[in-house]
């Protein structure tokens, strides 16, 4: 979910804080039916990257020269290990984001032995007012869809998921089955103002969202209110479904303890009290310590690194990755609401990194867009993916 879709809700709430709102059915015909958009509902994978190069390259509202580049940073993809192998991995972005998010994870998974595929969410991708388009069953749809091609190709099958994409997985998982394990980074299973979620569709009636000039190649930096609706329909059916079912396969989950997207402390809750799967690990960015052996925690204060918190983004990337990396091309200055702080970042003076929001006196601080502890979450990935008798 996107920092901007709560600066509107917030800023609405003052003239509506009485009103209550259930979140909007998606009763519309399903998107890959419709002329305004393009077929992602295909036989094969294969057939599905074609269409998906097509519909962006045609209709993808470039924002630099490198259009090969934008493309290619927005395209689902597809990673084959060295070996055969059996086993198979779906990976799905977040709200406003693109399989890019997964540029360093599914080169990871590679590595151990998972055949990678990524997808692109209706609506990504191509322009933000395409986000005007898919409602919560057409992601849903989408998920399912690509899922159970895969189970149809592979023995074992894997599911992964950023912040929205988490939902759409998990429920995946629980609801149709068949699935040997999950990767959840940032889950959006609540976010940090639940009940704005139920005001999103009232706030639809006012404005279509967040409107900003792009400047990231890859993800929306506007934010249309159709978006976060079809986000809040995906937290509320998988808080509804996980009330009625314990997920009991082996599921990492990997948060930030400073995350200002979604509620960390209520994601560790629904882990605690629904992932019953004994080899079933919380990975914890932050500060905070817990008696659970299967919880682990890692310092976000990292003086040496500049590091004052994590993000809800830096559960991704590898220090090294060229653009949102230690020293990518992509520094996100606007953290705040503190125009002079981002100024002074953009200018090039000294920052420090951390979550959205964070303000600490006598220093500026850039969103922190890689994770520091990204070797000891590859020997996690590891350890819960591939069992002493796999290795």
């Amino acid at each position: 979910m996107n920092h901007t879709f709560i600066r509107i809700v917030l800023t609405l709430t003052l003239l509506i804080v009485n009103v209550g709102c259930s979140t909007l059915s998606n009763s519309h015909a399903p998107l890959f039916k419709s002329q305004q958009y393009y077929n992602y509902i295909q036989p094969s994978f294969a057939e599905y990257l074609k269409t998906t190069k097509t519909w962006l390259s045609s209709n993808r509202a470039y924002i630099t020269s490198a259009h090969d580049k934008e493309v290619s940073m927005n395209m689902p993809f597809e990673l084959t290990p060295e070996q055969p192998s059996s086993k198979a991995i779906l990976l799905v972005h977040g709200l406003g984001d693109s399989p890019y998010s997964f540029s360093d994870l599914a080169v990871t998974l590679r590595a151990q032995g998972f055949h990678v595929r990524t997808l692109l969410l209706p609506g990504h991708g191509s322009k933000p007012d395409d986000l005007k388009l898919p409602g919560y069953n057409d992601w849903q749809t989408a998920v399912d869809h690509y899922a159970n091609l895969m189970k149809q190709e592979f023995e074992q099958v894997w599911l992964g998921g950023f912040s929205t994409g988490a939902n759409l997985v998990t429920i995946h998982a629980v609801k149709q089955g068949n699935i040997d394990g999950l990767l959840l980074f940032s889950p959006g299973f609540q976010s940090q103002a639940p009940f704005l979620e139920k005001l999103a569709p009232f706030v639809s009636l006012f404005t279509d969202g967040y409107t900003a000039k792009e400047h990231n190649i890859a993800r929306y930096t506007s934010a249309p209110i159709n978006g976060a609706i079809a986000y809040s329909d995906s937290a509320e059916r998988l808080r509804d479904l996980l009330e009625q079912q314990k997920v009991t396969i082996p599921t990492l989950i990997v948060i930030s303890e400073a995350d200002s997207v979604v509620d960390p402390y209520a994601i560790k809750t629904l882990y605690e009290d629904n992932f019953t799967n004994p080899n079933s690990q919380l990975i914890w960015y932050g500060e905070s310590t817990f008696k659970q052996p299967s919880i682990k925690t890692f310092t976000m204060k990292l003086d040496a690194h500049k590091i004052s918190t994590g993000s809800h983004m830096s559960t991704l990337f590898a220090p090294h990755n060229t653009y949102y990396g230690q020293n990518g091309e992509r520094k996100m200055c606007m953290n705040s609401f503190d125009d002079d702080a981002s100024a002074r970042c953009r200018a090039g003076e000294e920052v420090w990194y951390s979550a959205w929001g964070y303000e600490e006196e006598g220093k500026i601080h850039a969103r922190l867009t890689w994770n520091p502890y990204y070797q000891n979450l590859v020997e996690s990935i590891r350890e819960l993916t591939q069992p002493s008798i796999d290795r």
